[in-house]
């Protein structure tokens, strides 16, 4: 099971940029800082007894719906395929999977449910080895550029959480998103969460408010 949560994440580098631009209209979401300020939605994923809690502006999307979609915003064939790849690799998890987008702050936010599999601190530094890997290979065959915003690991007793951002810039277009990965373990259940927006945000008092 480890070695399927390792190879996930490489897959989620691989990301389109070019149609994260920055929206025109930034949305009151990407500036809470605490907890007490979040306004949002919960969403019940059905199928795992799992809440998140997300901005109002995120809206559901099955596959062919987000595959119709980013059909709809990019133009680039290569990046295109890039994610119709990753599309295509979470889906092909063991569990669940949910796929949501905010179309007023061009953001994507995709969920996985696999087996319970706490992660131990050791877990969190192999698999931010592997991520950086597999960033190194994409930078030389791309002209992505890879940043480390932050990693950590917690663990309070009952919950294990890593978590992961990434500045990504791309060097031809002069695009630029950020990535939000994070693993998160309790109350025997496990997700996998992958958050890309087209800005530096601060997520975790919307994580905090997720209950498995």
């Amino acid at each position: 099971m480890r070695k399927t949560i390792f190879l996930i994440f490489g897959i989620f580098i691989l990301f389109l940029t070019s149609c994260f631009e920055v929206a025109k209209e930034i949305q009151d979401w990407t500036q809470v800082n605490t907890s007490d300020q979040l306004l949002g939605k919960q969403h019940f994923l059905d199928n795992d007894g799992i809440k998140v809690f997300l901005p109002e502006s995120f809206k559901p999307y099955n596959a062919v719906e987000y595959t119709a979609l980013i059909d709809s915003l990019v133009v680039n064939n290569e990046d295109l395929e890039i994610e119709r790849a990753r599309l295509r690799n979470i889906r092909e998890m063991e569990g669940n999977y949910y796929i949501f987008f905010d179309s007023t702050a061009n953001s994507s936010y995709t969920i996985n449910t696999i087996p319970y599999t706490p992660i131990t601190r050791q877990d969190a530094k192999y698999l931010l080895g592997i991520i950086r890997q597999n960033q190194e290979e994409m930078s030389s065959v791309t002209d992505l550029d890879y940043t480390k915003i932050t990693a950590k690991h917690n663990n309070n007793g009952g919950t294990q959480i890593f978590k992961a951002i990434f500045k990504i810039e791309d060097r031809k277009i002069h695009h630029q998103a950020y990535q939000h990965v994070y693993f998160v373990s309790s109350n025997k259940k496990t997700a996998l969460i992958n958050l890309t927006t087209p800005f530096d945000v601060n997520f975790d008092p919307f994580l905090e408010k997720m209950i498995l």
